[in-house]
């Protein structure tokens, strides 16, 4: 499949929606691009933990 980003095929914005679309919550979609053409598309979903501790570590 050629993802040139000179002429943007529908193909390419369906495989972006679904990177996005897999994000569940907090996250984030990269997309690589080499010679105009992208390359890559990195889904990133990111856990946020809320513990809280008193003790310090040593």
């Amino acid at each position: 499949m050629d993802y040139s980003t000179k002429k943007i095929q529908q193909e390419l914005i369906e495989e972006i929606l679904e990177a996005l679309r897999n994000i569940r919550g907090w996250g984030s979609v990269e997309i690589y691009v080499q010679d105009f053409k992208v390359v890559q598309i990195t889904e990133r979903n990111i856990k946020k933990t809320a513990h809280k501790s008193t003790k310090q570590l040593s």
